[in-house]
């Protein structure tokens, strides 16, 4: 059995959508090691083929047949945006042998037990926050399409229960592992395109996610099962992580063309 590490080390749903490759890796005989942040760490208790390990793995280079670096660094972030391809292509592209799973969801075979949480049975759930979306979400408007879906109880999954734009309670998981569980067992979830969007091609037969529009769609996360719901453009604003990538771009003489081109909205249009 040879021994591969393969490299992702931050942003959950980057992670998480990394897994089709170590499971393909793992079919294949080999036994896999992932290197992230050990924030990250806990997500891999629901999963058996493959294990987190540490930067300290780097040092051991030489005890793996082979390595398997799929981030996108910040050197390379520019090269990433420039050239219009869906993050999956994009990434899976590194390594010709990992393109077979790039269009495979995540599998979670190893879901911890999650009674003691006492949710009820016919929960509703959504996810409406996470580190790296461009475009705000409305309040009024994220509401408005959960409780159109159903009639719940409904509760918000934050690790910040003082911020919450969703419906109902404040649901915090206490471990990344139990994720995939809060997710599949709710009857119905919404989400933006973010780690439980991708969570949830892995563990249901259909789900609701808010379309992200910023960078030309470029990040959207795309799986069968998955219903998309587009926020009118003129609900939308744009975070202050887009503005930070414009500039930064437009002052390194870079094209942002593509950065404004998805957005419809006017007042976003006549922006430079």
């Amino acid at each position: 059995m040879s021994r591969v590490l393969l490299i992702y080390r931050q942003r959950l749903g980057d992670i998480v959508a990394c897994l089709p490759a170590t499971k393909l890796l793992a079919s294949a005989g080999n036994e896999v090691d992932f290197l992230c942040y050990s924030k990250y760490h806990s997500i891999f208790r629901a999963v058996s083929y493959c294990r987190p390990v540490g930067p300290e793995a780097l040092a051991q280079k030489s005890s793996y047949a082979r390595i398997y670096d799929l981030e996108i660094t910040r050197a390379e972030y520019d090269a990433y945006r420039a050239s219009g391809t869906p993050w999956r292509d994009y990434v899976y592209a590194k390594h010709a042998d990992l393109q077979p799973a790039r269009r495979e969801p995540p599998l979670f075979d190893r879901m911890p037990d999650i009674s003691e949480y006492h949710l009820p049975a016919n929960y509703a759930l959504a996810a409406p926050f996470g580190i790296s979306q461009v475009t705000r979400i409305n309040p009024t408007w994220f509401r408005a399409q959960c409780e159109a879906l159903s009639p719940g109880p409904w509760y918000t999954l934050t690790d910040t229960p003082a911020r919450r734009i969703g419906p109902g309670q404040a649901l915090c998981a206490r471990s990344l592992a139990d994720l995939p569980a809060l997710i599949a067992r709710a009857s119905a979830f919404v989400t933006i395109n973010s780690a439980p969007n991708v969570i949830a091609s892995g563990v249901r037969a259909s789900w609701h996610q808010i379309h992200e529009p910023g960078f030309g769609g470029q990040d959207n996360y795309e799986a069968p099962g998955q219903i998309v719901l587009h926020q009118p453009p003129e609900l939308a604003r744009r975070s202050w992580r887009f503005w930070v990538h414009y500039w930064r771009r437009r002052l390194m003489g870079l094209s942002t063309k593509r950065d404004l081109a998805s957005h419809q909205a006017k007042w976003l249009n006549k922006k430079p």
